[in-house]
């Protein structure tokens, strides 16, 4: 989201990503999705791992689960209630999943997702401001 917004000049936006298990072993996970995002010039320069906590509630706006685990850890551990990515994008209650690293067609499903994060950008974006023009 960060590339799509400095592209298209807009600053009313500001974006942090943060994971709910942004502290874990990560080495049998895969740059795949890094990879995909560069060789279509998507820039991730910049990005680290931030441990979700309860800072993000008073640093942002705005908070967005890609699953409902996410959004259900959130909801157990800080008693808030956060929309879904796809809530957002296209009003549907649905999760973003991926298969494991080691599934088959892993590299598909993460250049299928990438494309999916990057289409819809427009209407993220049009959604949060509206969302928080509010």
């Amino acid at each position: 989201m960060k590339d799509f917004l400095r592209r298209n000049n807009k600053t009313s936006i500001n974006v942090a990503s943060a994971g709910i298990r942004a502290n874990s072993d990560i080495s049998k996970y895969s740059t795949i999705h890094f990879d995909i995002m560069n060789k279509q010039n998507i820039d991730t320069y910049g990005f680290t791992r931030t441990q979700f906590d309860e800072n993000c509630f008073d640093n942002f706006d705005v908070i967005i689960a890609m699953s409902e685990l996410h959004r259900d850890y959130i909801k157990e551990k800080y008693n808030r209630d956060v929309p879904l990515f796809n809530e957002i994008y296209n009003g549907e209650k649905t999760s973003i999943n991926v298969g494991a690293p080691d599934s088959v067609d892993f590299v598909d499903q993460m250049n299928n997702l990438v494309k999916y994060f990057y289409e819809s950008m427009p209407s993220i974006i049009r959604n949060l401001e509206q969302r928080t023009a509010l």
